[in-house]
């Protein structure tokens, strides 16, 4: 991850985490690929206000747990062991900080579990979750935790060429549903058959839909003011539940890059699922 996206992320969180108000949880909703380094930026903030141990005495005593994977799911037995392994006072006199990377994982079962371990939050005890879309993850959780929200890739940077892309690729699905997967010469699928170029590509969909909910909700834009008349006809189009559909549409996408999937048959789904037409998995 490069300097600036750092320093940008570290003016971030500073305005979420004050010295004299650190909460017992955090929750990061962010597009950027590596969310645990960035959950360990929180980490040496806390430490900097806290004491003068770094972050990687606190990861050789055992302070400092990372659950991460790479299966939809995070197991009971996992959250378990974070509770077994923090019964104990730190031997460093330290806070004990748990990260937990894509919490939208968390089944009923192992939020349960986790959610005990967040109702009685014990004083030196902290949790960093991390999510690409926190409508994801089980609203019991979310409203037990401070959410901190970086999204990166300002649009500005973009030629206006590409942001018509962008817009042409929604509306096209806003005006034929799921018919538009008859459309797809209307964009460059060898374009966005380059992985990188096409999480770039579906990253910046939801900054336009973060405009949307924002215009909807506050009469504001935050990324495309320039395409204001746009942003309204697809507000105008959509309500709410009709947005955050669409959104975990792309999200689920994204997820799905990981595994290197056929570029079009991807794209289909995400033109069915942005329809809201049902398919299974």
């Amino acid at each position: 991850m490069n300097e600036d996206v750092l320093n940008k992320f570290s003016l971030t969180i500073k305005k979420y985490i004050k010295k004299d108000r650190i909460n017992h949880a955090y929750l990061l909703e962010t597009n950027c690929e590596n969310k645990i380094e960035l959950a360990k930026e929180i980490v040496k903030l806390i430490l900097s206000y806290e004491s003068k141990i770094s972050i990687e005495e606190l990861e050789l005593n055992g302070d400092l747990i990372v659950v991460s994977n790479d299966t939809n799911l995070i197991k009971t037995e996992e959250i378990e062991l974070i509770k077994e392994k923090f019964k104990t006072k730190s031997i460093l006199n330290s806070k004990r900080i748990y990260i937990i990377d894509g919490a939208e994982k968390l089944n009923n079962y192992s939020a349960n579990k986790l959610l005990k371990f967040l109702e009685e939050p014990e004083d030196d005890i902290i949790a960093i979750l991390t999510t690409e879309n926190k409508n994801n993850v089980i609203n019991t959780i979310v409203s037990r935790c401070i959410s901190i929200r970086f999204i990166t890739n300002s649009i500005k940077e973009y030629e206006e060429e590409y942001v018509d892309k962008l817009f042409n690729f929604i509306i096209n699905i806003e005006e034929n549903k799921e018919k538009a997967i008859a459309f797809q010469n209307s964009y460059d699928i060898k374009e966005l058959s380059d992985r990188i170029y096409l999480k770039e590509f579906l990253n910046n969909l939801l900054l336009i839909y973060d405009d949307v909910i924002q215009y909807k909700v506050c009469d504001r834009v935050n990324y495309f003011p320039n395409n204001i008349e746009k942003i309204k006809k697809i507000c105008e189009d959509n309500n709410v539940e009709d947005i955050k559909r669409k959104i975990n549409a792309i999200n689920e996408c994204i997820n799905r890059l990981k595994y290197n999937p056929n570029v079009k048959l991807l794209i289909d789904k995400l033109i069915i699922l942005m329809s809201g037409v049902e398919i299974d998995a």
